[in-house]
This record gives C-alpha cells, structure tokens and sequence, in this order.
C-alpha cells in the first residue's frame, strides 16, 4: 500500500510538471545543463576515501570506506538520459551504498554524455571499467552492478556485451526504474499516461492527441537499431545471466520495461526478482524521506548480502 507522504508527494510533482509551463520533452536536457561542468563540492564523509582515476580513456571516481567487511565491490552507474554528468548527489550515494553493504568500495562511472558520445559508447565505458576491476584483481564474484534509469540500461547491456564476448559476468545485477526498450512500445506508456509526475500528461489532455510525446522516441536513439539489445536490452537473450533485482514504480510510463525484461530472464532461467511499489514514479528510491525509498533500499540490502549469511 502506497504511503500517506508518497500519495501526497506524487500529486505535487504531477501539479508541478503537469502545468502549462513544464515540458516534460527538456526535462534530461536542463538537468544536464544544470550540472554541466558543475564543480564538486563533494567532501567524504568520516571513514571514507575518495579518489579520481581515468583508465583506457574513460574516468571513474573510486569511494573506499575504512570500515570495509566485505570483499564486494558496487560498479555504480549513474542515471540521468545518458546526458548528466556524474555529480555531488551520485557521490553522496555512493557512500550509502558502502554503508548498505558492510563498507563495501564503491566505483562510479563517469560515462561519456550524449550528444557528443553516441551509443553505445558508454556501454564500453562502462566495459573498460570492469575489466579493469578483474586486471586489478577483483573478483567477478564479488562485483555488483547498481543503476538507475539509463544507468540501469547501461547495467544491463554491458552485462550483455560480456556475456557474448566470452568474459565473466557480474555476480549481481540491480536496476532501479530500468529503461529497456528504445522503441517505447510498452502498454505502461499508455496505462500511466496521467500518473507518471516527470513523462506523463495532464488529465484534462487527451491521450491521442499525445502519443508523440507519450512514446516518444529520445534523441539519442534516431540514429541507431533501436531493437538493438546494446541499445535496448529487452530485444536481448539472457541465458546464462546473473542474478538480477528490479525495482520500478507502477506510475512511471517505463513500468512495463521492468515487466517484459524480468518475464524474458524468468523465462532464460535466470535468479531475477521484480519488486513493484504502487503509485510511485520514475527512481522514487531517490527521494529518500519517502518510506517507499527505504523499503526498496532494504530489499535490495537484503538481496545482495543474503549469500553472506
């Protein structure tokens, strides 16, 4: 049952950029021009190192805790329509993620930005930066991969590139609000067409006469296969795939990219679990005083520290 703040939280946000003065089409571009060569304020917090490093030409910001019981590694990727460079906020996340897992070190990939990095280069970002980890000498086994809305497709399609090219996969695979299908042919687009808050339309619009922005096609897909499963991972296979956790919203217009990709792993065989939270939005996880964020934050806890009880 979806919570009183939460209820009261989505209405606000729907009030907000369901008015005439939101366009919802802008919304990944002014949050990249808002970030966009932004200089870090980014202090760690007591007990935690942080250093930058650049390996085969793509950047990565390593988070190391002074606490550390664990072997296991987070591979963050952070979100944001493959635009918004990584910031202050995906930092300080970080940190709650090696809290989450006994002081686990945390790695953050500082993926090339479109338009001037076309995919699927920032799928062999994110490539170049687990291999290195395995060069290092950190297991496979060890390695979990976290992401969120395009980081979350990034999780999946290099964990795909892996797979067919022969290297060791990810022991873990979490997707927050996954955006699987560049085609944007999902029935959700249409069934929360009024309840998704950031790509959803006015009640008093007509869903007809919005289909071009309710099924938009982005434009850092108009020139690529967008049935491509390094582009889309739901057009992929998944046989021999690692354990996956998804976690979606059941008003944001992507829900049933969560539902088709959790129903093709099932059906490979794969350890996948799908946890939906009714009524809430695109990554609502990342709005922390939500109940709804902690609750999905202990699932995932509880999923990938459970090989260690």
């Amino acid at each position: 049952m979806q919570s009183l703040i939460s209820k009261i939280f989505m209405s606000t946000l729907r009030l907000i950029f369901h008015s005439p003065l939101s366009d919802s089409s802008k919304l990944s571009d002014n949050a990249a021009k808002l970030t966009k060569d932004k200089k870090s304020k980014y202090k760690p917090s007591k007990n935690f190192i942080h250093s930058k490093h650049t390996t085969d030409g793509v950047k990565y910001e390593k988070l190391a805790n002074r606490n550390c019981k664990t072997e296991k590694v987070i591979l963050m990727i952070h979100g944001g329509g493959f635009k918004i460079e990584l910031n202050d906020f995906y930092r300080r996340l970080a940190e709650k993620y090696s809290k989450m897992f006994c002081g686990a070190t945390v790695i953050n990939v500082d993926y090339g930005r479109f338009p001037e990095h076309q995919l699927p280069s920032q799928m062999h970002d994110v490539v170049k930066i687990y291999l290195h980890l395995l060069d290092e000498g950190v297991k496979n086994s060890d390695i979990v991969f976290i992401g969120d809305s395009a980081g979350a497709t990034l999780a999946m399609t290099s964990s795909l590139w892996l797979r067919d090219n022969g290297y060791p996969m990810p022991n873990h695979i979490v997707c927050f609000s996954l955006w699987a299908d560049a085609t944007s042919s999902g029935d959700s687009k249409i069934k929360n067409a009024y309840t998704d808050p950031f790509y959803g339309i006015a009640k008093h619009k007509k869903i007809e006469d919005n289909l071009h922005l309710l099924r938009r096609i982005s434009k850092y897909v108009l020139n690529v296969d967008r049935t491509d499963p390094y582009i889309s991972p739901l057009f992929g296979s998944f046989e021999k795939f690692p354990k996956v956790t998804l976690i979606c919203g059941t008003a944001e217009l992507d829900e049933s990219d969560s539902d088709r990709v959790y129903e093709k792993l099932k059906s490979a065989g794969a350890d996948a679990e799908l946890h939906k939270f009714e009524g809430m939005c695109h990554c609502f996880q990342l709005f922390s005083f939500l109940p709804e964020s902690k609750t999905a934050y202990n699932l995932v806890k509880s999923r990938i520290m459970e090989e260690q009880r």
